[in-house]
């Protein structure tokens, strides 16, 4: 079988030749600089089971993309995939999304009730195009579908096995919706689609032939090849510094979630904007995260990162490094948290730089992982070994003004006491 990564690259390479994408390259790997619109779409491709959102405005290639690739990796005309996507609008049904009752069966007795999937509840591509001018209710459908991995209706089950999700969502108009905080959890990466600058609309003015036409021409992948790519990806490994950069990530993020957990009812607020950390020691403090944005973030966090931190390495043939991590931090996480409106607001972000503001805070606790932290680390991870004695340890960790240090190392050990 062919390298499906060598195929990915002329996939690429096919792509800009054919003006049927043409980015600007912002996303920052290493030494390397690529499009992230089209490397979160190709490393979600390369994985299952994840959802990247496109979000941005008209005409900036979100949903032709999406169905470029899927004519590539599916080895189907660009017609046939589109055939394949659903578009939100406030009347589409459930029987339009999902499938309806078979009616030739109501003239008969008897019998096992037959459902008629829809070609989108079949597929393993699935995009959902423009979610939010989904109702809520119907947005309901696809967390669902995307936590459960199957469909139902009308007491039927379709397991489509592992799939690819991909939703692309426009600014608010009139017809939108907000987009439910449970799904927004769900969704793996959100990548803003930025439309063409000046060069690339001179690129663009170059194509002569359709895109139909011109889709015709990408390399096509056969379904072992598609098949074969998320044990690829599987088998890039993480550096143990990536590991322990993640788990102090989400802490860094969450850790002034544990107050509401405890009584919501004795706080003067749940959040960190609301007063709950207006006392706290670390409140103000630059160098630390958790109290400048209002939301934790779940476990889900921990397996998206891992996940497009080795499918990004794949699609750069590199090792799954700090580096990586930097990179794919912000897309993952900036989606699901609400920033401190009065550091948003700020200079340099202005209340509109919501990426640029997280992606700051990944570097912050990266760094600070790397080293203040270090010494810190190796204290603990000795005493939870059992190769330090634990008084010794809780004594030397008391040193280290860290919220990772106060709320979760020094507990940790004194429950093993």
């Amino acid at each position: 079988m062919p390298d499906p990564r060598k195929k990915i690259e002329a996939l690429i390479e096919s792509l800009e030749d054919l003006r049927l994408h043409v980015g600007r390259k912002d996303l920052v790997v290493g030494d390397e600089r690529v499009n992230p619109q089209l490397f979160f779409l190709l490393a979600n491709s390369c994985l299952r089971n994840r959802a990247v959102l496109l979000y941005g405005g008209m005409g900036a290639n979100k949903t032709t993309l999406v169905n470029l690739l899927g004519s590539s990796f599916l080895s189907l005309s660009l017609g046939a995939v589109e055939d394949l996507m659903v578009t939100g609008h406030p009347e589409q049904t459930e029987e339009k999304i999902v499938g309806f009752l078979d009616p030739r069966q109501w003239s008969r007795s008897g019998g096992a009730i037959d459902m008629l999937w829809t070609p989108w509840a079949r597929s393993r591509w699935k995009l959902i195009n423009e979610i939010n001018r989904f109702p809520s209710g119907k947005q309901n459908l696809f967390l669902e579908i995307i936590q459960k991995r199957k469909l139902s209706y009308a007491g039927q089950v379709l397991e489509p096995g592992d799939t690819c999700y991909f939703a692309t969502m426009n600014p608010e108009f009139s017809a939108t919706y907000p987009l439910d905080e449970a799904l927004l959890d769900r969704i793996s990466a959100s990548v803003p689609a930025m439309q063409p600058d000046f060069l690339a609309g001179m690129a663009l003015a170059e194509r002569e032939r359709e895109v139909y036409d011109l889709a015709e021409e990408l390399p096509r992948f056969s379904s072992q090849e598609f098949d074969a790519l998320p044990n690829l990806v599987t088998e890039v490994e993480l550096s143990p510094q990536v590991e322990l950069a993640i788990l102090c990530l989400l802490r860094d993020f969450t850790l002034c979630e544990r107050a509401p957990g405890f009584d919501k009812t004795q706080l003067s607020g749940t959040k960190p904007s609301k007063g709950l950390c207006h006392d706290c020691h670390y409140f103000n403090n630059p160098e630390v995260l958790c109290w400048q944005v209002d939301d934790g973030l779940s476990d889900r966090v921990r397996q998206d990162l891992r996940a497009f931190c080795r499918a990004v390495a794949f699609l750069l043939d590199r090792d799954a490094d700090l580096e990586v991590l930097r990179a794919v931090a912000p897309y993952v996480i900036w989606h699901r948290v609400t920033p401190s409106s009065s550091m948003l607001n700020r200079p340099p972000y202005y209340g509109a730089r919501k990426l640029s503001f997280v992606a700051e805070l990944v570097e912050r606790s990266i760094n600070r992982t790397l080293n203040e932290r270090g010494e810190m680390n190796l204290l603990f991870s000795r005493a939870a070994d059992g190769e330090m004695n634990l008084a010794v340890a809780l004594r030397e960790l008391s040193y280290y003004d860290d919220p990772i240090a106060r709320l979760d190392f020094i507990p940790a050990l004194e429950r093993m006491r």
